[in-house]
């Protein structure tokens, strides 16, 4: 089964922390300018994201959905400050195989150990503003 489509205006989490300043997260910020998904824009990979520190970006797709020619961003997707979309539109699914930036895919039917990417959330790591999380 599919992942409901993300849009602008729908909200992801975010465990970053400016000193001790939780980023908190917020919504999706930009998406297609042509491409409406229940009137609102779709949000895709490279995508940005409001979140109290600087901007967060979509990190994982749709491996087999492409919205101008990049992967489709849906609920659950990971972002860059290791948080992920909490919410989206329950009327439009799509499939469960991520493509993430790195070039990796994932299969979500498939049980983790055959997966040969899964997200780094929940160990500590440090993204390119200098942010642990």
């Amino acid at each position: 089964m599919g992942k409901p489509a993300a849009t602008v205006s729908h909200f992801h989490t975010c465990p970053a922390y400016c000193g001790d300043t939780p980023h908190v997260g917020g919504p999706v910020a930009a998406g297609s300018a042509n491409v409406l998904i229940g009137g609102l824009p779709a949000a895709r990979l490279g995508d940005k994201l409001v979140c109290n520190g600087p901007p967060d970006t979509i990190v994982e797709g749709s491996a087999t959905v492409f919205i101008n020619g990049l992967p489709a961003a849906r609920m659950g997707d990971a972002t860059a400050h290791g948080g992920q979309i909490v919410a989206g539109n329950g009327t439009v699914l799509i499939g469960n195989k991520s493509y993430s930036r790195d070039g990796s895919y994932v299969d979500h039917d498939e049980p983790e150990e055959k997966n040969t990417f899964s997200r780094r959330l929940g160990q500590n790591s440090e993204d390119s503003y200098g942010f642990s999380y």
